[in-house]
């Protein structure tokens, strides 16, 4: 295996013959915590990952958490009912082990992240070495900076929010050179915030770990747009989360970073042609109405039928309004439209975009879908077949997302895309092609 220095690591034990001594991987086959040095989550308490290593396979995936975004008072302090972001208090030692709780019974991320898990059957990553992301910092992995947020109840207290991730992962990266020394195949991967960490923090990852022969990225439900085209609608969010967060600092530091500090969007481009022998890929649901959300409903509203901009405080966008949900829709069409023109650009950059699942707001792609399966059921699959769960409700004609990963790691194949055209589920009457204000309506009432 292609184990390295010990360095600072707190680890079983390291060899002491010569100047370099190897590192021991302390267990096989479940989680070990690490905590790298000077890394914090946003209140200000020890950041903390976790490796599983394998006995069997060099190789390595790197799964970044989920968990939302916040930018001001009133999304990071949690108190308002504005959307915000995971684990603002910090990160317990189970967090790895004890991931998520349904109906009371607890699940680790092997189980809640497919592409973690040690099945075959489930993942064709199953025997790699695997590293689990915790998000904790509100910035999709992209901060540098440390924010003080003014209360706007007089007499209480300012809110001090630690947008640190894109340090967090600096520092994890360092760890991760000094654990693996050979790496044939390095695969990033994240749902949500953590699709965006996953693409944001790519290249760092990819450079970092100088054992790296080759890459792949999947990017999941954490899509960046191109945000200076006419039709962009993602340019108000990017303007208020730079500053907020300190990613100038990222952006500064990657390839091609005078045509991201145009247009962050275009980190398509600049890693496509940075890596032009890795296979880089985005997946999404195209009825998404959770990152959608974060991105649109804070900086737009409805005059009647017309979409514009907002500048109140709050929500100008209501999700359990139909117009306003049928409006989200039609901004993250706009926006999908121009991330696929520009992906199509790169033989290198492909993705996988079906159209709906009823599974969490159709958001994240590769968590498990539970179609037409209750939670009684759903519980006897995670525990007895989970491959039969893993996977429901991505497909795309005869694929899913999981034969979208082998085929993501084929590299003697033309790295191909799929997008579902065809419309299904109760909301397509609230999309663009087939607008139906009172289907819609109903459609959403019943929700």
């Amino acid at each position: 295996m292609g184990y390295a220095l010990c360095g600072g690591l707190v680890l079983a034990s390291c060899s002491s013959e010569g100047s370099d001594p190897a590192f021991v991987a302390p267990a096989f086959g479940e989680w070990v915590q690490f905590e790298p040095e000077g890394a914090l989550c946003s209140d200000g308490s020890p950041y903390k990952f976790w490796v599983e290593f394998s006995e069997t396979s060099d190789d390595l995936i790197i799964f970044f958490q989920g968990g939302g975004a916040c930018w001001d008072y009133e999304s990071c302090s949690g108190e308002t009912g504005i959307r915000g972001a995971a684990n603002p208090n910090g990160l317990p030692d189970t967090h790895a082990d004890e991931h998520e709780s349904i109906s009371g019974q607890s699940f680790n991320a092997n189980q809640v992240y497919p592409l973690l898990n040690s099945d075959p059957d489930v993942s064709p990553m199953a025997d790699w070495n695997k590293v689990f992301v915790p998000y904790c910092t509100g910035d999709i992995y992209s901060g540098t900076r440390t924010a003080t947020y003014s209360n706007p109840n007089p007499g209480e207290a300012d809110l001090v929010f630690r947008h640190v991730g894109h340090l967090n992962i600096l520092r994890m990266t360092e760890m991760l050179d000094e654990m693996f020394t050979t790496v044939p195949r390095l695969f990033v991967s994240g749902c949500s915030a953590g699709g965006a960490g996953a693409i944001a923090n790519y290249y760092f990852l990819r450079t970092g770990i100088q054992g790296v022969e080759r890459g792949y990225l999947l990017n999941d439900s954490g899509p960046v747009f191109p945000s200076t085209a006419a039709t962009s609608r993602s340019l108000p969010l990017y303007d208020t989360i730079r500053p907020s967060w300190g990613v100038d600092t990222l952006i500064d530091s990657a390839p091609q970073s005078e045509l991201l500090q145009d247009d962050f969007g275009q980190l398509v481009t600049a890693l496509a042609d940075e890596f032009p022998e890795d296979r880089l890929a985005t997946t999404v649901f195209r009825l998404d109405y959770n990152f959608s959300l974060y991105s649109y409903e804070r900086f737009y509203t409805r005059e009647d039928m017309e979409i514009v901009l907002f500048d109140g405080e709050g929500l100008g966008l209501d999700e359990d309004v139909a117009l306003d949900r049928a409006a989200v829709h039609s901004l993250f069409w706009d926006d999908l439209a121009l991330f696929r023109d520009l992906a199509d650009t790169k033989n290198n950059f492909g993705y996988y975009i079906p159209f709906y699942r009823t599974t969490n707001s159709s958001h994240c792609v590769t968590v498990p879908g539970f179609e037409e399966v209750t939670i009684p059921e759903a519980l006897d699959l995670f525990r007895n077949d989970f491959g039969a769960l893993a996977w429901l409700g991505s497909e795309i004609d005869d694929m899913d997302l999981r034969q979208y990963v082998e085929h993501l790691l084929a590299d003697e194949e033309p790295l191909q895309s799929y997008f579902e055209s065809e419309g299904e589920g109760p909301f397509v009457p609230c999309t663009p092609a087939a607008f139906d204000a009172n289907a819609c309506e109903a459609a959403v009432g019943s929700d």
